[in-house]
């Protein structure tokens, strides 16, 4: 079963597009919305649906050569001439009020269930929250936080809840989305206390740690920049500067450049559906995967010191299913991180 319905897919988008137009439209501008929104057939399928008798009857035509302008002449130019439309006629939707599609009762239990993350509260405003848990009181969440078990998950997460973490986290998203430079003091992990300038880039959420992660650019005269992961947890301090810059920085450029130089390359049998649990558990780093044969593949997989542990342990987790043969340095910790839980096993 599809999530959502059929009745919400971009035909009905465009559509509510045309439809939600204060002012006539052109051809040439329906043609461009249907091109916008749609796809290349959606053009030889809409276009005499909108405008032909016989079709959907939902925009009606003021036709150009009728109300004097023109003299009764015909034009032709444009960027859509099909069928002999005129270009200048002007299409205008039936319909007299305002409409919005109504939400499906899958829908509603979609929301429910975000609603009931408490990472919805680093989103939303209490008022909000509340405003949303009114409007579906009634209604039964697809499913409840307490379905999951989270088996290869550390404990000491991040306290979303926490109103400080919340106001930490949305001084950073609201930079993001207006791209201005923040103060940003943090404690690294080796117990460092840095205090800089810094370009807010990307929030990344990490499964296996429960916690939020700041990608940044440290930049002390706006021009040159030095790559930063920042746990969310660990800022102390952050405050705007109503600062931009004038050239965006390319983050995923950056981004790059920090991974080590030799990727870490594994096997994968595939067997257990490994390779598509693969694919998406590794699906925040760059990586390349090649069939080599009988179901076996070799993935290299990109990284830094930042997610080189966490790495790690996604890796482990897959036991026989998953072989590591390089890099060196990568092998060198898989070894020791498996004697150390084998000398823990021991002792216990």
């Amino acid at each position: 079963m599809n999530l959502f319905s059929e009745i919400y897919n971009s035909y009905y988008h465009i559509t509510t597009e045309l439809l939600s137009s204060n002012k006539g439209l052109t051809i040439n501008e329906i043609y461009n919305i249907i091109n916008e929104l749609g796809y290349s057939e959606s053009l030889l399928y809409l276009i005499p649906k909108l405008t032909e008798e016989g079709g959907w009857q939902l925009l009606s035509k003021e036709d150009y050569n009728n109300n004097g302008i023109n003299n009764g002449i015909h034009q032709s130019s444009g960027i859509y001439s099909g069928n002999g439309k005129n270009k200048n006629d002007m299409y205008y939707s039936v319909l007299k009020n305002k409409f919005s599609l109504p939400m499906s009762v899958l829908q509603k239990r979609w929301l429910k269930t975000l609603l009931n993350d408490e990472r919805i509260l680093l989103f939303l405003k209490d008022s909000e929250i509340k405003r949303w848990q009114e409007c579906l009181k009634e209604v039964e969440p697809l499913f409840r936080q307490s379905d999951f078990y989270y088996y290869d998950r550390f404990e000491d997460g991040d306290d979303f809840s926490d109103p400080i973490y919340r106001q930490k986290f949305r001084t950073i998203l609201k930079a993001i989305q207006n791209h201005e430079y923040l103060v940003i003091e943090f404690q690294s992990h080796t117990a460092k206390r840095i205090h800089h300038w810094f370009y807010p880039a990307k929030l990344e959420y990490s499964i296996k740690n429960n916690v939020f992660r700041l990608y940044a650019l440290e930049t002390r005269n706006r021009s040159r920049y030095r790559f930063f992961t920042i746990n969310v947890s660990r800022i102390v301090n952050v405050k705007p500067t109503r600062h931009y810059p004038e050239t965006l920085p390319d983050i995923d450029e950056y981004i790059v450049n920090s991974y080590y130089h030799e990727p870490v390359t594994v096997l994968i049998k595939n067997e257990r559906n490994a390779l598509e649990r693969a694919m998406l558990q590794f699906a925040n780093y760059k990586k390349n995967t090649t069939y080599l044969h009988d179901d076996l593949y070799q993935c290299d997989i990109y990284y830094n010191r930042a997610n080189e542990t966490e790495l790690l342990i996604e890796i482990l987790s897959y036991g026989p299913l998953m072989k590591v043969v390089g890099n060196e340095d990568f092998l060198k910790l898989m070894k020791e991180r498996l004697k150390r839980q084998k000398e823990l096993r021991n002792s216990s």
